[in-house]
């Protein structure tokens, strides 16, 4: 009798543990959003048994913790958990998550008109383990596959959808003080649209690789690809939360191609190659660069050995630029201009501007 019950004793433990730790690591991965204002419904869960141990959850839901407003979903999430002395007798157990991988995931990322995003209310939590159940996932790696990130922006007119979303999370400094330790993160979108005005841009393409931490993230490489435009960027995020940042850009535009994407009444012909560096804050921010382009074309205009050298602020849609512009030769019908000097200040909103400057030239 003794024997039989301490059997039964062993067995409902045994399963409890089992049953307790997989409900845990469920609950632990919703209280994990939690921490960060997110608020995760998961439709359901099935756990594996025996190693490697593996949660699996379908129709995660996530919300806005405080509005309550949709941003993301995932079809199925895979956790794949390391147990420290699962079967020890004290109540002190590790969690290790070693693994996660997320399929269908697709996300939500608007602005408002005064500028304000959906994840404003998104935060970085300061690290609380608990001191009975260590659930710990700085070492885990990461993986997102088949993602679709839908964007929209009020105030500036835009939107968009990024599709194929592909994202690769590495830990890098896992011995580093909490808060500090960097992670590497490789991230590509193919076949988007993006719409500007009405106008659709089909087939872009970006890349990313960047070591980032709770606040700070360094960019090695952005490239942006499309049929009017490409463009290099590399820099720092000093606060990625906010959009911080200070970059150097190359990029290439092909005008040609925007012209026509555009419907512009002026056809414009040619294409033109800006390097520079950009400093600042979300959409208000610092410019300083150079643009050549050996040739340029609108109508019966031309203009050829163009270098215009800028600097200046932007604060959304509104500008004030100054700069000196240098062309080898300007030709609007029979009339010709050599060696053609432009400087003085640019300022305005959108299309709406003036300049205030001098025009200087070798001969005409």
């Amino acid at each position: 009798m003794g024997g039989g019950a301490l059997v039964l004793i062993v067995v409902i433990l045994f399963l409890f543990r089992l049953g307790f730790v997989d409900r845990y690591v469920a609950g632990q991965i919703k209280d994990t959003f939690a921490s960060y204002g997110i608020r995760a419904e998961i439709r359901d869960f099935h756990a594996t048994f025996f190693p490697p141990r593996v949660v699996e959850m379908n129709g995660v839901e996530l919300f806005d913790a405080t509005t309550n407003d949709r941003i993301g979903k995932i079809d199925k999430l895979l956790a794949t958990i390391k147990i420290e002395d699962l079967y020890a007798l004290n109540l002190q157990r590790n969690i290790n998550l070693q693994d996660l991988r997320m399929e269908g995931f697709e996300a939500w990322v608007n602005f408002d008109s005064e500028g304000r995003s959906n994840f404003r209310n998104i935060h970085i939590p300061p690290p609380e383990p608990n001191r009975r159940i260590l659930f710990a996932y700085v070492s885990a790696t990461i993986e997102i596959v088949n993602g679709v990130v839908h964007y929209g922006d009020v105030r500036h007119e835009i939107s968009g959808e990024g599709r194929n979303l592909q994202v690769q999370i590495q830990p890098d400094q896992t011995g580093a003080p909490a808060g500090t330790r960097m992670t590497n993160v490789a991230l590509s979108l193919a076949n988007s649209v993006f719409i500007y005005d009405g106008k659709n841009f089909t087939d872009i393409g970006i890349e990313a690789h960047a070591r980032v931490n709770q606040e700070r993230a360094e960019i090695q490489e952005l490239t942006l690809k499309s049929p009017v435009a490409e463009a290099r960027l590399d820099g720092v995020m000093d606060d990625w939360r906010t959009l911080r940042y200070q970059l150097n850009v190359s990029s290439t535009v092909d005008l040609t191609q925007l012209s026509e994407t555009l419907e512009s009444k002026t056809a414009v012909r040619g294409a033109g190659n800006f390097t520079g560096t950009l400093t600042g804050e979300g959409d208000q921010f610092k410019i300083n660069g150079e643009i050549k382009s050996d040739a340029l074309a609108a109508e019966n205009l031309r203009l050829q050995g163009l270098n215009v050298s800028a600097n200046g602020s932007v604060n959304g849609k509104s500008y004030d630029i100054n700069g000196k512009a240098v062309a080898d030769l300007l030709n609007a019908g029979d009339f010709q201009i050599d060696s053609l000097q432009l400087a003085g200040n640019v300022m305005g909103t959108g299309t709406n501007f003036r300049w205030i400057g001098e025009l200087r030239a070798v001969a005409e």
